[in-house]
């Protein structure tokens, strides 16, 4: 079975289609320590692009929110249509244990802030471990 286009994929209306698609496409950890930012438009069509930051810390600096906030607020504009504002869904991709640790309730912290700062809504921040795919907010 292939993997359809992010063009031919459905609109994302549900959590449980964000936590779908999130399965779908990053899936189980292979790599230590890289974000995944996924761009929903404001009428829940994925956009084509996922961005995979890779090397980051095992935990966020203190500048983490307001730089990836910059990031994020550049494309504010781009991702809104007449339906909505756009938002982006978050990964934090580690290796290790598949039970969410301290420093993924801080990177999911770090990425609420982000998301806060740049005025783009967050429709879900998940964890993705050799496990699999947890939802963190």
């Amino acid at each position: 079975m292939t993997t359809p286009h992010i063009s031919e994929l459905p609109a994302l209306r549900t959590a449980a289609d964000v936590h779908e698609r999130v399965t779908m496409l990053v899936g189980a950890a292979t790599t230590d320590r890289q974000l995944w930012i996924m761009f929903v438009d404001g009428d829940g069509v994925q956009a084509p692009v996922i961005v995979p930051i890779t090397e980051m810390p095992a935990e966020p600096g203190p500048e983490t929110a307001e730089r990836l906030a910059e990031v994020l607020g550049g494309l504010r504009a781009q991702l809104a249509t007449d339906q909505g504002p756009g938002a982006v869904v978050l990964t934090w991709e580690r290796l290790g244990p598949d039970r969410p640790l301290p420093a993924d309730r801080a990177w999911a912290r770090a990425l609420a802030d982000a998301c806060a700062a740049s005025g783009i809504p967050g429709r879900g921040t998940f964890l993705s471990t050799p496990g699999g795919i947890t939802a963190l907010a």
